[in-house]
């Protein structure tokens, strides 16, 4: 097995990139579920929508895709890990 494989550089140690390879970054997992949360809201306002004009928001195909998108950016949002998940030691009590 070459050090290529491996993941190793020249020193046997891992490469830069090697950990880290194959995940998404968090950032993205946040524009994606903002741009997944836009396009249910705006096929929500399209297909379902408000017959009269009435709803303030989904009477407004972009508005409808504003506000979808805006939740699904809270929901995407990653969340602080604890302590131990970060690989610290829990406070002694």
């Amino acid at each position: 097995m070459t050090t290529s494989e491996t993941g190793a550089g020249a020193t046997g140690a891992p490469e830069e990139g090697a950990a880290r390879r194959g995940r998404v970054p968090r950032y993205l997992w946040t524009a994606l579920a903002a741009l997944a949360g836009a396009a249910i809201g705006a096929a929500w306002s399209h297909f379902v929508g408000c017959k009269t004009g009435t709803c303030p928001i989904t009477s407004n195909v972009w508005v409808a895709a504003l506000y979808g998108g805006g939740v699904g950016l809270l929901l995407g949002m990653p969340s602080r890990r604890p302590p131990a998940a970060r690989g610290a030691k829990p406070p002694d009590r």
